[in-house]
């Protein structure tokens, strides 16, 4: 478990940085180390006048980064201590890292290969120029352990157009590439071989002119990018079929309505996207499902990084109140798949939700 890091050596003994997230039994799931060390790098080639980018992946063909390290959140779960030490140096650190993205001058592209999902999307949608592959899997499936769309899920997320930013985050379902591409989640595709796509993609960096000049580096990197995009070989996306039959869903006043929509429809066995994704929100954390509501509603109204002081506050709310521990437990540790939710949505106490969003 560590970051790998080496340089791809372009002109005039210019560079770019590749950060590699290592991690790959866990699907590059990073660790609170990981991030840090992430953090760290990233700042230390800011200032580096010779690196002129910094290109991000995941060890191996399976994942980018699949989130982030659960496992050694729920063993640091201690209810009887408020704040969690463990989850403010993990969320602090992880949300720290996002921004880091997000404002990064120099042009950060992200190889989103295999599986991109919770902390791992929270890396990718910051970035300058994201890539996706043939292989691309997206989501956010944080309500099925108790947590919520993070790591800026609630900014991206309610970026989205027509409410199916909201259907993502209350129900975990999941994209691919042509998805992701429609959305707007990354900007570019390379839809054959992955490693051919790969190795093409270093070729055409490497053949780049690249200057001292930042502005002139990102231009001419998006002319690069835009010449390799290429479609062809993905698959037809996953949710598109459907977006039409998301958005009439998505019409709905309230959490309640939608809850109710949710449980009509599903009794409808289909088996096909839309009714899959409404399960996977009917076998999730109905605190999650408000506390998702409420923040992607919030989040429209808001800059990035008020976002992402606004998913602190919330996560290590989340960490202390037990629906998390709970909801991995019943996932990864017990995996009996039979989390003991705190509430339903009808016996949600008035005002419950308002705590997870009120500082400490």
């Amino acid at each position: 478990m560590s970051i790998i890091t080496d340089f791809i050596i372009v002109n005039d003994n210019k560079k770019i940085a590749r950060l590699c997230l290592n991690n790959p039994n866990s699907l590059n799931a990073q660790t609170v180390q990981m991030v840090s060390q992430s953090g760290a790098l990233l700042r230390q080639w800011a200032d580096d006048e010779t690196v002129v980018a910094v290109l991000i992946e995941g060890t191996g063909d399976k994942a980018f980064c699949a989130g982030g390290d659960i496992r050694g959140l729920y063993h640091a779960y201690d209810p009887s201590v408020f704040p969690n030490q463990a989850a403010c140096e993990f969320f602090g650190t992880e949300y720290e890292l996002c921004k880091q993205i997000k404002h990064y001058t120099k042009p950060v592209i992200v190889w989103a290969n295999g599986i991109v999902m919770g902390g791992g999307m929270g890396i990718a949608t910051p970035a300058s120029y994201r890539i996706a592959t043939c292989t691309t899997m997206m989501a956010m499936p944080e309500v099925a352990i108790g947590l919520f769309p993070d790591a800026g899920g609630s900014f991206f997320l309610s970026r989205l157009p027509d409410d199916i930013g909201l259907f993502l985050g209350l129900t975990g379902a999941r994209i691919n590439a042509s998805d992701a591409l429609a959305l707007g989640l990354v900007d570019y595709a390379l839809s054959g071989d992955v490693g051919g796509e790969y190795e093409r993609l270093i070729t055409a960096l490497q053949a780049m002119c690249w200057h001292d000049d930042i502005i002139t580096n990102h231009k001419n990197l998006k002319n690069t990018l835009k010449k390799l995009h290429n479609t062809t070989g993905l698959a037809e996306g996953w949710l598109l079929p459907y977006y039409d039959k998301i958005v009439q869903l998505m019409r709905v006043d309230s959490l309640y309505d939608f809850d109710t929509l949710a449980r009509m429809q599903t009794k409808q066995a289909d088996g096909g996207y839309i009714h899959q994704a409404l399960l996977n929100y009917l076998n999730g954390s109905p605190i999650s499902a408000a506390i998702t509501w409420r923040a992607y509603h919030q989040a429209k109204k808001m800059e990035f990084d008020a976002v992402m002081a606004m998913e602190f506050v919330i996560a290590v709310h989340c960490m202390h109140e037990g629906e998390f521990a709970e909801g991995v437990r019943a996932l990864l540790i017990d995996k009996d798949k039979n989390p003991n939710w705190r509430y339903t949505l009808q016996t949600l106490p008035v005002g419950y939700i308002e705590r997870y969003f009120q500082a400490w």
